[in-house]
C-alpha cells in the first residue's frame, strides 16, 4: 500500500510539471513602434540640390485634400531609406500686398473770403491724420466750372501741391463730373485752398420778353437772356489716402460649381446647391446681377450623420445698394474653416422676389508642407492611410528656423505614385482575451482541475490496487474438502 501511493504522488508530480506553467508569466507586451506602411499614395518632392542643409516649402493640392482624413493625421514625409522626416503643415504666409481707401474730413476748417471774390479754405490736419493723396470736394451744384490750387503754408513761400485744376460740372451736355484733384505728397499740416471764385454768374433759364409799340402801330419785341449769381455752395471738404495692407495668409479663389436652384415656397426662400473640391474654405461670394436688396444668407454643409440632412455652419445679411449716388454691396459672407464637397445657400426672399444667382466664387487659404532638406538626400510626400496616426516628431530646428524667418526654397510635388503596400496585419483578436493576465488566469484554473482530476483518478485507482490484493487471502475456499487421515 504505502508503495502503490508513493507511486502516484510521483506520477501526479509529473504529469503537473508538464503544464505549460511559462504561460501564467506576465510577458512584457509588444514594443514594436515602426510606423505603419500602408500609405496608399507617395509623391516625390521636386527641389534644386545644393550642398547644404535648408528650409523647404512644398505647396499642397486638390489631390492632397481629396485623398487625407480630416485634420491630415495620414500625412508623413519619408526620404529614399522610408524613414520619416519632421515636417509641418501650416497656412502659407501672404506675400501678396494691396491698397485700401481711406476717407476723412479734416477736424479744422477756415473760410476766408478774399477781396478778388475768390475763396481760400485754411484746411489743419492732426498728427494722426495720413498724408493726403487726393482734395474731394463736395457740392449740390451741377453746370459749374472752377479753378482751384492747392498750397502747403508751412514753407515760405508757400508751395503748390499741385497744378492749377478745374472743378467742373457739365450735366447740361452730359453726365460729365470732376470734384477730386490729385496732390503731390507732402508732410504738412497746414493747407490752403484757393477756388477762384466764390460766386459765378450763371444764365438763368428764364428770358426777358420787352414789347414796344411804336407810333405807326408797329409792335417791336425783344428778348434778353437773364444773368443769376450764384454762390458756390460746398458741403464737405474731404481727403482721401490710400493705405497699403498685406495678407497674412496667401488666399486662393475659385468659382463652385452650381447643382441646382429651386424656390421653397413654404420657407419663402431660395435653395442654390454648390459642389467644391475638398480645399480650404474660408469665405463665399455671392455672384447676383440683382440690385437693390438685403437678404439673411445661411450656409449649409452636410450633417455627419446622413439621417440628418443639412446642419447650418455660418449666417449673414448680403446687401446692394445701387443709385446714383451710392453704391454699397456686401456679398461676402464669412465661415469658419470647411472642407466639403457639398454645400448650399439658403436665401430667405420672404414677399420679395427672388435674387438672381448665377454663382458663388469661394476663397480659402492655401497650405504647405514645411520641412528641413538635408543634401543628398530625396525626399517623398506620403497620405492616404485609413489606420495611419499623426507622427510625433521632434520639431525644435524647424520651429526655430521659422521664428528666424529663414529664407526658403519653394518646391512641387510630382505626379502621384501608387506604392506596393505590404500584407495587412492579422485583426488583433478581442481586447479581453488579448490581455496575459485574463489569459494566464483561464490557464491557472483549466491546469488547476486538470489536476484535481488526475489526484482523483489516481485515488480510486490506489483503492483498486489495495482490494485486489486483499481478497485471495481473506475468502474461503468453498469447494475444497480436506479430511484428516
Amino acid at each position: 500500500m504505502p508503495v502503490h501511493r508513493t507511486t502516484s504522488q510521483r506520477l501526479l508530480l509529473g504529469l503537473a510539471c508538464c503544464l505549460p506553467l511559462p504561460l501564467l508569466a506576465d510577458e512584457p507586451a509588444n514594443s514594436d513602434s515602426s510606423p505603419p506602411q500602408s500609405w496608399r499614395r507617395s509623391r516625390a518632392i521636386d527641389f534644386s540640390a545644393e550642398d547644404s542643409p535648408r528650409l523647404l516649402r512644398i505647396p499642397l493640392d486638390t489631390d492632397f485634400w481629396t485623398h487625407t482624413r480630416p485634420g491630415y493625421p495620414d500625412a508623413a514625409v519619408a526620404d529614399e531609406r522610408e524613414q520619416l522626416i519632421p515636417f509641418l503643415i501650416r497656412r502659407s504666409p501672404g506675400s501678396a500686398s494691396g491698397s485700401t481707401a481711406f476717407i476723412w474730413n479734416p477736424s479744422a476748417v477756415e473760410l476766408r473770403p478774399e477781396p478778388d471774390d475768390s475763396l481760400s479754405i485754411l484746411v489743419k490736419l492732426t498728427q494722426q491724420d495720413p498724408v493726403p493723396e487726393y482734395l474731394l470736394i463736395q457740392t449740390p451744384l451741377q453746370d459749374f466750372e472752377q479753378r482751384i490750387e492747392v498750397t502747403d503754408e508751412s514753407t515760405t513761400p508757400p508751395t503748390p501741391l499741385c497744378d492749377p485744376a478745374l472743378l467742373f460740372d457739365y450735366s447740361r451736355f452730359m453726365d460729365v463730373r470732376r470734384t477730386e484733384i490729385a496732390l503731390r505728397k507732402s508732410s504738412s499740416r497746414s493747407l490752403k485752398i484757393r477756388i477762384a471764385t466764390a460766386t459765378d454768374d450763371l444764365e438763368s433759364p428764364f428770358r426777358e420778353l420787352t414789347r414796344t409799340q411804336t407810333g405807326s402801330g408797329v409792335t417791336e419785341q425783344s428778348e434778353k437772356s437773364l444773368r443769376v449769381r450764384r454762390p458756390f455752395r460746398i458741403d464737405r471738404i474731404s481727403f482721401r489716402s490710400s493705405r497699403t495692407t498685406t495678407n497674412s495668409t496667401l488666399p486662393e479663389s475659385r468659382t463652385l460649381n452650381l447643382v441646382r436652384i429651386e424656390e421653397d415656397l413654404k420657407q419663402r426662400s431660395t435653395i442654390a446647391e454648390f459642389t467644391s473640391d475638398l480645399r480650404p474654405i474660408t469665405s463665399l461670394t455671392l455672384q447676383t446681377p440683382s440690385r437693390n436688396f438685403s437678404r439673411t444668407v445661411t450656409l449649409q454643409v452636410p450633417a455627419d450623420d446622413p439621417k440628418e440632412g443639412w446642419r447650418d455652419v455660418a449666417a449673414e445679411t448680403l446687401a446692394d445698394f445701387s443709385t446714383d449716388t451710392l453704391n454699397d454691396r456686401r456679398l461676402e459672407l464669412s465661415t469658419p474653416e470647411l472642407h466639403t464637397t457639398r454645400l448650399r445657400l439658403l436665401i430667405q426672399n420672404l414677399d420679395s422676389p427672388p435674387l438672381q444667382i448665377t454663382g458663388v466664387t469661394a476663397t480659402g487659404p492655401q497650405y504647405e508642407v514645411v520641412m528641413l532638406a538635408e543634401p543628398g538626400h530625396r525626399y517623398s510626400l506620403l497620405y492616404d492611410d485609413e489606420l495611419a496616426e499623426r507622427p510625433q516628431h521632434d520639431l525644435g530646428a524647424l520651429n526655430r528656423a521659422l521664428q528666424l524667418n529663414t529664407s526658403a526654397s519653394v518646391a512641387s510635388l510630382q505626379p502621384v505614385a501608387e506604392r506596393q503596400l505590404q500584407p495587412p496585419a492579422p485583426k488583433p483578436g478581442p481586447p479581453l482575451l488579448a490581455s496575459p493576465w485574463v489569459l494566464g488566469t483561464l490557464i491557472a484554473i483549466s491546469g488547476a482541475l486538470l489536476a484535481v482530476s488526475l489526484y482523483r483518478a489516481v485515488i480510486r485507482l490506489d483503492a483498486t490496487t489495495d482490494q485486489s490484493a486483499t481478497t485471495p487471502d481473506t475468502a474461503p475456499d468453498n469447494n475444497t474438502t480436506r479430511q484428516s487421515p
